[in-house]
């Protein structure tokens, strides 16, 4: 039986453009018993997404806790000392993702930005 189930969806409706894409009942299976939460408190200087104390990242669910609409954050890996960013969350969004081991992940944000992090061991 799978540890983790999740559904997705999309809907859109601007003028002649609607579509509605989505995924429901989508599993995962953990290999341990573990799960991190972290909240972080951004700014424009990257700050590590700690995996500390799993022994193996799996599925990652992150969502941008601002309220304010700047208050944008930025997701991104450490390639060569430098922060790349490869998804942009705004006020209130969420994203799903399954982390990939031997990555550094970071975040960046607006000042005052805050990103919940929640992190399935394996």
């Amino acid at each position: 039986m799978p540890d983790i189930t999740y559904n997705i969806s999309l809907n859109v409706s601007k003028d002649f453009l609607s579509s509605n894409i989505q995924a429901n009942g989508v599993t995962a299976s953990m290999s341990n018993s573990g799960l991190k939460s972290d909240t972080y408190t951004l700014s424009a200087e990257a700050v590590s997404i700690s995996t500390a104390n799993l022994s193996q990242a799996g599925v990652a669910f992150m969502r941008n806790i601002s309220t304010a609409a700047s208050a944008t954050v930025q997701i991104g890996i450490s390639a060569g000392g430098s922060f790349v960013p490869f998804a942009t969350l705004r006020a209130g969004e969420p994203a799903i993702m399954r982390l990939s081991a031997g990555s550094s992940y970071q975040a960046i944000g607006s000042s005052g930005a805050r990103l919940r992090v929640d992190i399935t061991e394996g």
